[in-house]
């Protein structure tokens, strides 16, 4: 039965009225009770000063104070006393001597008595303003000190003003305020509806639930687009971002859109306002095919970009695979092409019956291998780039490129929470590109070598090969974007992403001209504070 009276809960519309009267109401009942206690301080503040001016009036009047000495003063005060009462309005005017004792009150029956309140202050020169009960009620008073003409105090002069007549002139007065209220308040009802029913129109009739539904089915559909979906105004403010493209864009996706490569490529389409632009562009380390779409408010004008990214490969997580596969089948290659020679020489001695040379050359072949190995292992603490060195040297060996290392190079104090990843295609970039110019200049007499060190605060290595060398201008050239000397679309990018690798890390790279050659040296950190462990990563992935 409850439930059937159960008040219905008022729409967005009502709410807003309720609300926009409520304020208003509020706001009209402040400012009366604002305005009358204000008006009603101003009136007694008047009345007070006027009482007194009238008081002051009356204790200057010469025959009343001649009449002090008369033998009977109340007969001679009395009259004159009535008369500047009539004509200034006050409800009563006292005159009394130095005891007190009244010579002129409005109630004859009163003269010769004694006054009710304290005639302390004006008997001590002083002039006093105040409420307080009398004979005739309560009134706003006002008492100053009578002086003769030796200045010699002889009496009291006590004018007074009703209070029940002052608060008929305060009630007029907030009648008045109540009324420009009542008027506000006509104005204010149908405002109060006109701004409600506005706001409806602009939200196309919506109540806030239906807005918030709405609101959260548009946000699961783009959180479910499997591509990275951005809306960035021409200010290249992110008006939304889906999952997938906060993944990839991290930090450049908050806000204000930062990644210089989508950057540019807004601000083309901007420029070709009918062009529907796709660009290959690597974006935080990794290649992505962007889909750029403008936002046409009018025909020409733009009221926003949408962009959509998609990894270069389809997905992401199959690409890095691929390029890792990649890599082990090239080593793979490389090893099977270097033991298939070996393999042929240790066969010919066989057939020659060089049993002993052949022997030597199986032996000295092990002992390289084996030596190159624990070297590395015993040198270097993260597999993973032990790997990769490994690998190299096996590539080197295809290439009849000498490698060598440095007997004194160690990396043992390698911090968890540096990304071996990020190392790894560093120094695999570098030593490709080493091997490939040393080979291109000096063909068999090609040597690359290898020095690294943990000692200090960084990990250090340095990459020195005996090739052409480098200028400054082709140092610019060659690291900027798509650069290459190569005839290949996938070419050009290598040094691009090392140098992305490297400040992932916090690190930093040099270059240092040789007699011969070119040695590269990077510097990376060991307390980056951007830095996390494995398993931090692990748990924020």
């Amino acid at each position: 039965m409850s439930k059937l009276f159960k008040l219905k809960r008022p729409g967005l519309f009502g709410q807003m009225v309720l609300l926009v009267l409520t304020v208003l109401i509020l706001c009209i009942l402040l400012i009366i009770i604002s305005f009358s206690s204000i008006i009603d301080q101003m009136i007694e503040r008047t009345t007070g000063q006027q009482a007194l001016t009238v008081a002051e009036l009356v204790a200057e009047n010469n025959s009343i104070i001649d009449a002090f000495d008369a033998e009977h003063p109340a007969q001679l005060i009395q009259p004159i006393a009535e008369k500047l009462r009539e004509r200034t309005g006050a409800d009563y005017i006292v005159i009394a001597n130095e005891d007190g004792i009244r010579y002129s009150h409005p109630y004859p029956d009163q003269i010769g008595k004694e006054t009710e309140t304290s005639n302390k202050a004006p008997l001590s020169g002083d002039s006093v303003i105040f409420i307080g009960n009398g004979v005739l009620g309560e009134a706003v008073k006002a008492k100053t000190p009578i002086y003769d003409e030796a200045g010699t105090i002889i009496g009291v002069s006590s004018v007074g003003f009703l209070t029940n007549e002052v608060e008929s002139r305060i009630f007029v007065y907030q009648l008045r305020v109540a009324a420009f209220g009542g008027l506000a308040l006509l104005i204010g009802i149908p405002g109060a509806f006109y701004i409600a029913r506005r706001v409806k129109r602009l939200i196309f009739n919506l109540e806030p639930e239906e807005i918030s539904h709405a609101f959260s089915e548009k946000q699961a559909i783009l959180e479910s687009i499997g591509d990275a979906t951005l809306a960035i105004s021409p200010a290249f403010q992110i008006l939304s971002a889906n999952k997938k493209a906060r993944d990839i864009l991290g930090e450049h996706a908050e806000g204000t859109l930062t990644e210089p490569h989508l950057k540019a490529l807004i601000r083309t389409a901007l420029q070709n306002p009918n062009r529907l632009i796709q660009e290959q562009s690597l974006i935080c380390n990794s290649i992505y095919i962007v889909d750029i779409s403008p936002i046409l408010a009018e025909e020409t004008a733009i009221s926003g970009i949408v962009l959509t990214i998609r990894p270069f490969s389809e997905v992401e997580d199959l690409a890095n695979e691929l390029i890792e596969i990649r890599q082990h089948a090239n080593h793979i290659r490389a090893q099977t092409h270097e033991y298939l020679n070996k393999l042929n020489t240790l066969n010919g001695l066989l057939l020659l019956g060089r049993y002993e040379e052949a022997k030597a050359f199986m032996k000295m072949e092990v002992q390289e291998l084996q030596q190159t190995v624990t070297f590395l292992m015993s040198t270097i603490k993260d597999p993973l780039i032990v790997a990769v060195l490994l690998g190299k040297v096996n590539r080197a060996k295809e290439m009849k490129v000498s490698i060598t290392f440095d007997e004194n190079s160690q990396w043992l104090d390698f911090p968890d929470t540096i990304q071996s990843e990020h190392v790894v295609t560093v120094i695999g970039n570098l030593i490709d590109n080493a091997l490939e110019a040393s080979s291109e200049w000096k063909g068999k007499n090609a040597a690359v070598h290898l020095s690294f060190t943990d000692y200090g605060d960084e990990l250090v290595m340095d990459i020195e090969d005996n090739g052409k060398g480098m200028t400054s201008e082709e140092e610019a050239y060659f690291f900027t974007e798509g650069a290459t000397t190569k005839n290949h679309p996938q070419h050009g990018l290598g040094l691009t992403i090392m140098q992305h690798a490297l400040s992932q890390l916090g690190g930093e790279w040099y270059r240092t001209n040789r007699l011969e050659g070119t040695c590269m040296t990077i510097a990376i950190p060991k307390n980056n504070p951007e830095h996390t462990t494995a398993e931090e990563r692990e748990n924020h992935d």
